[in-house]
């Protein structure tokens, strides 16, 4: 289902719906792994995202599908939890919708599947993120409501700030070395191979020695926000368009 729940049942009336992955979700920064199904193949992951500021998210993901939670909105859900399990217990209706919670970026809903109730997680901004969670799958992921936030406290207040220096770290890293190197990255290619190449060990030796290092997921993960910090650092707001329109 690309787009939004209800914008694809004309499509199913009219048999004519093609299947459109959603693009694939970011690689998370010290990301951390809860199995709701194993079966289903439905899974949790929290850790930060380096398209958002390296902000602390929830990421559900289904075989074809994923959707992103913000942290404030996962305890949303918590707190609606006994609503929601006891709609999704019901005799399923159809045709029968039911709108628990909606913000500007995400949705939750419910819909019937296969014969079965079921909740329905959706994002607004990301075309095609969504996922459908069932009784089972809900239970479980009651069940693990205190491991997951206090995963995702521990990720906001001790790791963020840990990850957050470190890129500064490989940026000023990058300011070192671009100024070093005969030929230097002129495109958006040559800049994250650039990045990817760099040594991790003189990174490290660079800077003093901490208990937690993320300068190999930083790399990895992070390339494209390490080349933006890098050409609003080197050029401001005078960076090059070839440094600045990144993929």
């Amino acid at each position: 289902m690309t787009g939004s729940i209800k914008d694809n049942a004309a499509l199913y009336k009219k048999k004519t719906f093609t299947y459109v992955p959603p693009a694939s979700p970011a690689d998370l920064i010290d990301c951390s792994n809860f199995i709701l199904n194993f079966t289903g193949r439905k899974f949790l992951n929290v850790g930060l995202d380096p398209t958002d500021d390296l902000s602390t998210i929830v990421q559900v993901i289904t075989p074809s599908r994923y959707v992103n939670i913000p942290a404030d909105f996962l305890r949303r859900i918590f707190s609606l939890m006994g609503n929601i399990l006891s709609f999704i217990l019901n005799p399923p209706q159809k045709y029968k919708r039911n709108l628990f919670l909606e913000t500007e970026i995400i949705s939750l809903s419910s819909m019937v599947y296969q014969g079965e109730n079921m909740l329905v997680i959706e994002s607004k901004t990301q075309a095609g993120c969504q996922v459908l969670l069932n009784r089972t799958d809900l239970m479980k992921l009651q069940y693990l409501e205190w491991s997951i936030f206090e995963t995702v406290v521990r990720k906001s207040t001790i790791i963020r700030p840990v990850v957050l220096k470190q890129f500064e770290t490989i940026a000023n890293y990058l300011d070192q070395e671009f100024t070093n190197v005969k030929s230097p990255p002129k495109t958006n290619e040559e800049m994250i191979i650039f990045i990817k190449n760099l040594s991790d060990n003189k990174i490290i030796g660079s800077t003093p020695k901490e208990d937690m290092n993320f300068i190999s997921q930083l790399k990895i993960n992070a390339t494209i926000q390490l080349t933006e910090r890098w050409a609003q650092s080197l050029y401001g707001e005078n960076s090059p368009e070839v440094f600045l329109k990144l993929f």
